[in-house]
């Protein structure tokens, strides 16, 4: 196998993990959080912490009794402005040590311009504000969204009078409760400013690919092999869209625009915080990773996804350890790398990798069977983190580029919770010893970096990706992930969930960064792109998606509220949204295009009290059948095979009605 996949050089890798590696900025070895009654209870406009501050004269005028919230268990207070009319965003997010088990953010209306609210949670929709997350509910006046390990709760809207809100995490004994005062006044963290950018220039094809009402669809990610296109997403049941059964879909497009597809029963018992599954691709082989309750899974194809002939049980949960967001690529020479966090109720967190090599071929010289090493920890963090999804690139000549990150959630003295994220960057070159470098460390709520690479060995070029205070930064290593150079981005701190694409064109490197920002009527995706990355032209900055924010009251009156149960038909109230739902894109190089498919999420507020739509199950149901690397010798890419047919089982055809519109868009 590949020299830098060997344990014995991983050990090295290892060891410098746990001395803080390269790159200088920090140590990743901070202890856990103590034990504490509270759960940890973040509020967060884009990835920046907001300030709580002391209890304030106005918190005991709100009547908390008739929510069953006694006074005392409020641990923090926070007086947000907003300008009357003007949208704005944030959200609540909080764990469970260990990143497992049943965890709750749960939303109630405390006051409406100092009156108490008549009614239940419909009041807030009647306010202006629309909350949105998985596995939401209600319970009695409350809104919760439920999660397995991590729970979060977006909020946007607009207001024209002060509003209070209670918000409350349930992390199993542990709990938090806040008190949160939105009121009329100057533009604050949490308003959003117009967007702008120029349509993307290039496209060449735009489609929807596939429609559902389910609130379990979502979490989309993309391969691309010869000229079929592979996407892997969370879907419910067709059925009944308010079932809490999930499965994992698979869906093809090819040239023609023909979408085919398959699917597995899912039994995570998450509703959509985690993207717990990957694929990757060459030419005849998918392979399909998948963070499971108890093991790491991975699916070989061998037919371009009609069959899965091998199953391997990469790592298998022992001593009360989760996985966690596992990633899987490909090299040019079919050596396949799969990473995955393992994170444990108490002691270490570790990041492994589990390296792959075909062990047989068919007469065309495609693989019909892999070997795989035992588990290797790429890095270990002592005490208790939240991971973030991993970044996987391999060079033409066989190096692995891993971009990682952690958020570790420290208690503070006046109860307020510290929340600090490192990005960091691992190289396994081909030839040579291994290094981890420390990107940058920041008091942030992280979520997502990204990895492109050109050139290889001491000639490779490192492009990573990540989030810091002033939102999406890219950063770029010129000697082969050792040191970074500055920072550049949008400088939008709503921006997340960054995707680096870089391809090499008559000796430019031209540069895609992709990200998420939140608008004022929802969230979009952008872009910026440069043409020749080390030229004198800044980039130029395109608006990819266009969310929506429309009074309810302005639908066609016979028009289903999407997600419902039965037929419900929109009250003459409130507010729809249409944008691209959480963790709700992925994006790959296909030669000289750019290939983006994304989730686009419509849902009113008063969705949430449509009435029976979400159920107190989670988990899969009973019963219910499925919806439809050597360093000696030098790299040598594989030759492509004939390519087999792949899915062929037919879709339903996208209904424009329905809550999720999966689309594709490429470009060049």
């Amino acid at each position: 196998m590949n020299s830098a996949l060997r344990p014995a050089v991983l050990a090295v890798l290892l060891l410098a993990g746990c001395s803080g590696g390269g790159g200088g900025g920090g140590d990743g070895n901070r202890p856990a959080a103590p034990d504490a009654a509270a759960a940890p209870l973040v509020l967060a406009a884009g990835v920046t912490a907001l300030p709580s501050g002391p209890e304030p004269p106005w918190a005991s005028a709100v009547d908390l009794a008739r929510l069953g919230v006694d006074p005392s268990e409020v641990d923090a207070w926070y007086d947000l402005t907003t300008p009357a009319g003007e949208p704005f965003q944030f959200e609540a997010v909080s764990r469970r040590p260990g990143n497992a088990g049943a965890v709750t953010v749960g939303l109630a209306h405390g006051s409406d311009d100092g009156l108490v609210p008549a009614g239940g949670p419909s009041t807030i929709a009647a306010a202006g504000i629309v909350p949105s997350g998985s596995g939401a509910l209600l319970r009695d006046a409350w809104i919760e969204a439920r999660g397995d390990g991590f729970g979060r709760l977006g909020l946007r809207g607009s207001i024209d009078r002060p509003q209070v809100l209670v918000l409350r995490s349930e992390a199993g004994k542990r709990r938090s409760t806040a008190l949160v005062r939105l009121s009329i006044g100057p533009e604050s963290d949490i308003n959003l400013a117009a967007r702008g950018g120029a349509d993307v220039p290039g496209v060449t094809d735009a489609r929807t690919l596939y429609s559902s009402d389910s609130w379990m669809f979502g979490l989309p990610t993309a391969a691309v092999s010869g000229d079929r296109v592979t996407v892997l997403a969370y879907e419910g049941d067709r059925a009944d869209p308010t079932r809490y059964q999930r499965y994992e879909m698979r869906l093809q497009v090819d040239g023609a625009g023909t979408v085919t597809g398959g699917a597995s029963e899912e039994a995570s018992p998450d509703s959509g915080n985690w993207r717990d599954h990957e694929v990757a691709a060459l030419f005849n082989t998918l392979a399909l990773v998948h963070s499971g309750t108890e093991t790491v899974d991975l699916r070989l194809s061998f037919d371009r996804g009609a069959t899965f002939a091998q199953t391997v049980v990469l790592d298998r949960a022992a001593g009360g350890w989760t996985p966690r967001l596992a990633q899987v690529a490909f090299a040019a020479d079919y050596t396949l790398a799969a990473v995955f966090w393992k994170t444990p109720r108490e002691g270490a967190t570790d990041l492994v990798l589990v390296a792959g090599r075909p062990a047989a071929f068919d007469g065309g010289g495609s693989p019909t069977r892999f070997a795989f090493d035992d588990p290797v920890t790429l890095r270990r963090v002592e005490g208790d983190v939240t991971p973030l999804l991993t970044g996987l690139a391999w060079s033409g000549g066989g190096d692995l580029v891993v971009g990682y990150g952690f958020t570790s959630f420290e208690s503070l003295p006046d109860a307020r919770w510290r929340s600090l994220t490192q990005n960091r960057c691992a190289v396994l070159p081909f030839a040579g010893e291994p290094r981890d470098t420390l990107v940058e460390e920041e008091e942030i709520v992280g979520k997502d970096p990204s990895v492109a690479v050109t050139g290889s060995g001491d000639a490779l070029r490192v492009f990573f990706a990540y989030e810091a205070a002033d939102g999406v930064r890219l950063r770029v290593s010129g000697d082969a992930g050792r040191t970074f150079g500055p920072p550049v981005g949008p400088g939008d701190a709503t921006t997340s969930f960054p995707t680096v694409l870089v391809r090499e064109a008559g000796g430019a490197a031209k540069v895609d960064l992709l990200f998420l920002a939140q608008g004022p009527e929802g969230s979009e995706i952008h872009l910026l792109r440069w043409e020749d990355f080390d030229g004198a032209a800044p980039p130029t900055a395109h608006r990819v998606t266009r969310a929506s924010m429309t009074a309810t009251a302005d639908a066609p009156p016979d028009r289903k509220v999407p997600g419902a149960p039965l037929d419900a038909i929109l009250p003459e109230g409130g507010l729809r949204v249409t944008e691209v739902s959480w963790f709700g894109y992925d994006a790959v190089v296909d030669g000289e295009d750019v290939v983006l498919v994304y989730d686009e999420q419509t849902y009113d507020a008063w969705t949430w009290c449509g009435g029976g739509w979400a159920g107190e199950r989670m988990g899969p149901a009973a019963g219910g059948g499925v919806v439809f690397l050597d360093g000696e010798g030098g790299f040598v890419p594989a030759e492509p095979p004939p390519l087999a047919p792949g899915l062929r089982s037919p879709v339903p055809a996208p209904d424009p009605e329905q809550m999720h519109q999966l689309k594709l868009l490429r470009w060049r």
